[in-house]
């Protein structure tokens, strides 16, 4: 049986989204569909709009037929960590197509660019060096892409994760097919909603207040205004402070966190000390060295003590959010052993139990930021569909 998988967040589930999976299964003819997708905090270092297990429900109303619990640490990364950690997991769950949306470019285009940047990764990383100096790896990187192609439409950031998971796919030897789909109407990082009713989810965050609801599925919008009404938009602020505390009270050592670079601990001292609020601290820390993401990450990996070592894991589990009777399959010739029930983790050992504390740490620390109720992972009833 052949099984597709997209990488998601899903910060909130979109008619894009949609789009994307009803593509895959068109384009691949796979039976079974699955998605990997990040916990309560997402890749740009901040909480979810809405919870997991609500995103997870959106997605399986889609057309899911599994929706897997990305690991903290693996979302609390760059692009290349993110992909990665991520390949490694769907690997060993057994997928067949990893598919995946693309802008600007065809396909064909798409997957030629890419060929060209893996074949002259000796070439990018030494350009990359050169344009470090007073400018963060993200434009360095971005820099030294738009010299090797003698032109910038590759560079958006959905491109950017796209190729990371092919690299990765090749660098581990993966047998997982790339499938590059092109997004419609809007572009990952737009803010405005667009009249075609497909909008990024970027849009729909900043107009969360305003008229979006036709920019969701009906059942994706109920999930959306049911959380506001009870638990609001999530912030940092609630972080911020756990931050701070440790920072600059306890001056715990950050020398072994994820994302940490040699004296950026003193850096962010100074301007916590001086800054209450999070937007401010924020506004005064992000440079063209430091971009905001990347200290959002870094916050939320110091006060989950995510630490470096955890990259090296090689994890043999995956912990189910959602499925379906059909998606069992999975279950059954997996290389790697589902997480549903507190049983199931009780039977982990060494560097998977580890990896797992790490995730319910996550969300705990998202369920008491946001007023949810703590320890829902084993208390809230796997969603079988």
């Amino acid at each position: 049986m052949k099984t597709l998988a997209i990488i998601s967040e899903f910060n909130p589930f979109h008619k894009g989204h949609k789009y994307l999976l009803d593509e895959a299964k068109k384009q691949t003819n796979a039976e079974l569909s699955l998605s990997i997708m990040s916990g309560d905090y997402v890749q740009r270092g901040e909480p979810a709009i809405i919870d997991k297990f609500s995103r997870a429900d959106s997605a399986m109303k889609a057309g899911f037929d599994m929706v897997v619990e990305m690991p903290s640490f693996i979302s609390l990364q760059s692009a290349e960590y993110f992909a990665i950690g991520s390949i490694k997991i769907l690997e060993k769950i057994g997928i067949d197509y990893l598919c995946f949306g693309i802008e600007k470019l065809n396909p064909d285009e798409f997957l030629e660019k890419v060929d060209i940047l893996i074949e002259k990764s000796y070439e990018l990383e030494e350009l990359t060096k050169n344009n470090l100096h007073n400018s963060s790896f993200t434009k360095a990187r971005y820099d030294a892409t738009c010299q090797l192609l003698g032109e910038n439409n590759f560079i958006t950031s959905n491109n950017i994760l796209a190729l990371e998971y092919i690299r990765a796919i090749r660098k581990i030897d993966s047998k997982i097919k790339p499938v590059p789909i092109k997004r419609i109407s809007s572009l990952n990082k737009e803010s405005e909603l667009k009249k075609e009713n497909i909008s990024s989810s970027t849009a729909i965050r900043k107009n969360i207040f305003n008229d979006y609801k036709d920019h969701v599925p009906n059942f994706s919008y109920e999930v959306i205004e049911e959380s506001i009404q009870k638990f609001g938009i999530p912030s940092m602020d609630y972080e911020y402070e756990i931050f701070k505390y440790l920072l600059l009270i306890e001056q715990k050592p950050m020398d072994n966190i994820l994302g940490y670079e040699d004296g950026i601990e003193n850096y962010l001292w100074k301007i916590a000390v001086k800054n209450q609020n999070f937007s401010s601290f924020l506004e005064e820390a992000t440079t063209k060295r430091y971009t905001s993401s990347r200290i959002k990450r870094l916050m939320l990996n110091f006060i989950l003590e995510n630490e470096s070592h955890l990259n090296d894991c090689d994890i043999n589990f995956y912990k189910v959010l959602a499925f379906n009777e059909k998606s069992e399959y999975i279950f059954r010739n997996s290389k790697s052993m589902p997480v549903l029930t507190k049983k199931d983790m009780d039977r982990l050992t060494g560097n998977d139990k580890k990896v797992l504390t790490q995730m319910l740490k996550a969300s705990n620390l998202y369920n008491i930021s946001t007023g949810r109720d703590l320890n829902q992972d084993f208390t809230k009833k796997i969603r079988r569909y």
